[in-house]
């Protein structure tokens, strides 16, 4: 399995970029001989022992959630290559982290070997497969006797290099909460440091581990990153909005939907592999709602099976009302008691929190606003009549919260809040 050992082989063609630009950079003649490594940061001689010295370092390996941008050719000159043509998996995408940090015992010679590296590596932000083989080629022959050397022992180095294709190298800014953590977690001392990305680094099996007839699935773990509307002008989801799933990998063999936490999985409006659109069905509950996608494969009996589900996001489906006023009656100060009837879309479920909102439209100062908390009732219900009392006379624009979800406002022309309104 000779591309188990692309991460070492992105590691060591870092390492060799920056010894090789040291050579011919100028900067050598103002601090001296430099050494480059790729050790733990514990490992680096520091005080009486300090030298002028750059290292770089692999803190951290993550997954890269992008292996379905590969295209199938590229999956495939992997698969022939590593003698596996029936794969059908993807390979394993890892971003690698790298921390580059400068040492160096006088004044000032840190942060110029710290400045020209990230010159140099600014000017090569991709690490093509030819200087990548170029480069593996030298480091197993000028020093055999190395780890790196000996591990290419029998690798056709060629083949490698087109493994590991292509690398991105960006710079990864940290906050100085941030590089605290990670110095603090080394145990060593601080040094002038910069965070690389590369990405990506593909890992796949060289042989088929699967017995003869067994069919395996690419698992694609779909990711939910942002649920919204599909109007920009209005962003208040309600039922029958056209709701917008953006992530990554959504689409499936068969790609459905779930909402509220039900096993009732719903069919996409449009299906692509960053957004999936959705009608917000008219009987869901208004409240916080989940949403979650769920990809399917059908058997050869042609029934439906389960194969992955995203994580779950959540998004709050506002209740549409309309409001009335009657049986308005004086009360003591001059103030008012009356009924509110709210008609609501969707319909109320009996264990839902309702709470009623009057904001007077013509604020007196200081403005005037009540809340009601509705009582409970014995059966789901789309009409509400909500008793109010001690209310000041006047005009009063209408809300209704339901479990917290909080029914819109209509604006008129000049942007003001109008509707619905009740005059007490």
């Amino acid at each position: 399995m000779s591309n188990a050992l692309s991460i070492a082989a992105v590691t060591a063609v870092l390492k060799v970029l920056l010894e090789n630009g040291l050579v011919s950079d100028p900067i050598t003649a103002s601090v001296g001989d430099v050494v480059v490594t790729a050790l733990p940061p514990d490992r680096i001689s520091v005080e009486a022992d300090e030298r002028a010295q750059l290292n770089l370092f692999l803190y951290q390996v993550t997954q890269n959630r992008n292996v379905d941008w590969v295209s199938p050719e590229f999956r495939q000159r992997h698969s022939r290559i590593n003698g596996n043509s029936r794969a059908t998996t993807p390979p394993l995408a890892l971003d690698l982290h790298y921390l580059l940090s400068a040492y160096g015992a006088k004044d000032f010679q840190a942060e110029l070997l710290l400045g020209y590296a990230m010159q140099l590596l600014h000017k090569t932000p991709i690490i093509t497969a030819d200087i990548i083989e170029n480069t593996l080629i030298n480091a197993s022959t000028t020093n055999i006797s190395s780890v790196f050397s000996q591990a290419l022992i029998g690798v056709p180095v060629s083949d490698l290099a087109v493994q590991i294709g292509q690398i991105k190298l960006s710079p990864e800014f940290f906050n100085m909460e941030e590089t605290s953590k990670l110095w603090s977690a080394l145990q060593t001392h601080y040094r002038p440091s910069a965070t690389y990305l590369a990405s990506m680094v593909l890992i796949e099996s060289s042989h088929d581990d699967y017995p003869e007839g067994f069919s395996s699935v690419a698992l694609s773990q779909p990711n939910i990153e942002q649920v919204m509307a599909l109007s920009k002008t209005d962003q208040v989801i309600v039922g029958g909005t056209t709701l917008v799933i953006r992530g990554k990998q959504l689409r499936g063999d068969v790609t459905r939907v779930r909402l509220s936490n039900t096993e009732a999985l719903l069919v996409p409006q449009d299906i692509k592999e960053t957004q999936i659109s959705l009608q917000v069905p008219p009987n869901l509950s208004a409240s916080v709602q989940g949403v979650q996608v769920v990809h399917l494969t059908m058997s050869h009996t042609g029934q439906m099976h389960h194969v992955v589900e995203s994580n779950v996001a959540a998004f709050v489906l506002h209740p549409k009302i309309t409001a009335s006023v009657a049986q308005i009656q004086d009360s003591n100060d001059n103030l008012r008691s009356a009924e509110i009837n709210v008609k609501l879309h969707p319909q109320v479920g009996k264990a839902q929190r309702v709470v009623l909102l009057l904001n007077e439209i013509l604020p007196s100062n200081p403005p005037v606003g009540y809340f009601f908390l509705v009582a409970s009732r014995d059966e789901d219900t789309d009409v509400i009549t909500i008793p109010v009392n001690k209310v000041k006379p006047g005009t009063y624009l209408v809300r209704v919260q339901v479990d917290g979800a909080e029914s819109p406002l209509h604006k008129n022309q000049s942007g003001e809040y109008d509707s619905p309104q009740v005059t007490i």
